[in-house]
């Protein structure tokens, strides 16, 4: 990690023991880009916190403009968060009042809920988990309070195939994604689940409590929405750290129970210990185990976030995380079937070099294997296809 990388790693936390401030000190007064520093935090959404730090530790090191660019930053970050509460609590009444339950996920409610305050942690919208056939009636309430729709992702054609709903309220700066499931390219995993609703806990927000994940369940979903995006953000890993330091009593054993359930161990295991690499956070012991005897973890752990890294051309970006999803799979059967998935779609994994995965040759042999098989197939579609055709032009003409 390049030594502004690590500046903002010790300083994205909200409590920093002694040790952290003579290391931030020390890197303080060594020549650092405050520049790249100010970029780096803006990108990583942890700017709120960095400054923080850097006001109690170190105010004298940093460069007045510095200083100005991340008041100014966290004033209008603030302010948002205020207008982002204000609005969930009026969204979710909205909602409830035509039957439809929507729990908040990230955005303010992680705020309080790991972090303790509203300003220590940047939102860009509302995310809701909202049950699949609940979508339809939630797009009717967000239109009545004055919402429209901006863009749709993954669609498949089909209005319920499609995994995300993004609303911009009109004339306004407030955002509202609606979700059932967390999707990408070769990547899903279900929100609506039914277990959710029946664990919920209040979320003490400054005008109204709300009903959030609870501890164990927010924690799965952190650590999996973290590897979905190659754990491109510092503040995606500080979220779980956070997180963690809060709720010191967290069952453990029902997060690796649900994590198992939920096929996502590894994905859990990945967040975890990014969390405990880079800021420290006390994992059972049990858990520390298992991540050190994994093959992959302790590797994968050394290449994210990739920006940070002092060489970022070895690192990990979502442009790989095709790959970073095959090596996390908890089983060899959905590993090679995702394997398979990605031959038949000719993914770029087949082609770049990745010299930290570890299954790129034998799914390089796979995708030679599969191709003919792939041709045959095509071929057979293609003249089934066509017979249909010929078929339904004959009744037409006859």
């Amino acid at each position: 990690m390049h030594a502004e990388g690590r500046l903002l790693a010790l300083c994205a936390r909200t409590t920093v023991n002694e040790f952290i401030r003579v290391e931030v000190a020390d890197l303080a007064c060594d020549g650092i880009d405050w520049e790249l520093v100010w970029k780096l935090s803006r990108t990583h959404g942890v700017a709120p916190l960095v400054h923080r730090n850097l006001v109690t530790i170190c105010p004298a090191a940093v460069p007045s403009s510095i200083h100005e660019a991340f008041r100014r930053h966290n004033q209008a970050n603030a302010l948002l968060n205020s207008l982002l509460a204000k609005e969930l609590v009026t969204l979710l009444d909205a909602l409830a009042a035509k039957g439809v339950t929507a729990i908040p996920f990230k955005g303010v409610t992680l705020a309080q809920t790991a972090y303790g305050d509203l300003g220590l942690r940047e939102c860009a919208d509302i995310d809701l988990i909202v049950e699949q056939g609940a979508i339809p009636q939630a797009r009717k309430v967000l239109w009545s309070q004055g919402y429209q729709l901006t863009s749709q992702d993954m669609g498949s054609g089909e209005e319920s195939g499609e995994p995300y709903h993004f609303f911009q309220r009109r004339n306004g700066i407030v955002a509202v994604d609606l979700q059932w499931v967390m999707a990408r390219r070769h990547f899903g995993f279900r929100l609506d689940r039914s277990v959710f609703w029946g664990r919920l806990k209040p979320v003490h927000l400054p005008t109204k409590s709300v009903m959030g994940l609870c501890p164990e369940d927010l924690l799965i979903l952190l650590c999996v929405h973290g590897s979905k995006h190659a754990w491109e953000q510092l503040k995606w890993v500080c979220d779980v750290a956070e997180l963690v330091r809060r709720r010191p009593a967290l069952d453990w054993s029902r997060v690796l129970f649900q994590a198992d359930e939920w096929r996502c161990r590894r994905l859990v295991l990945l967040g975890l210990a990014m969390a405990h690499s880079l800021f420290d956070t006390a994992v059972p012991r049990t858990i520390l185990q298992e991540i050190e005897a994994d093959a992959d973890i302790p590797i994968l752990v050394r290449k994210m976030p990739r920006q940070l890294l002092k060489n970022p051309r070895h690192g990990i970006d979502e442009d790989s995380a095709e790959a970073l999803y095959m090596t996390l799979k908890d089983s060899w059967s959905e590993r090679w079937r995702l394997g398979a998935a990605l031959c038949r779609a000719e993914a770029e994994v087949l082609t770049c070099s990745l010299p930290w995965f570890r299954f790129q040759r034998r799914l390089r042999m796979l995708a030679t294997c599969l191709k003919p098989l792939h041709r045959i197939v095509a071929k057979w579609l293609l003249s089934v296809r066509m017979r249909e055709a010929v078929v339904r032009w004959l009744q037409r003409s006859g």
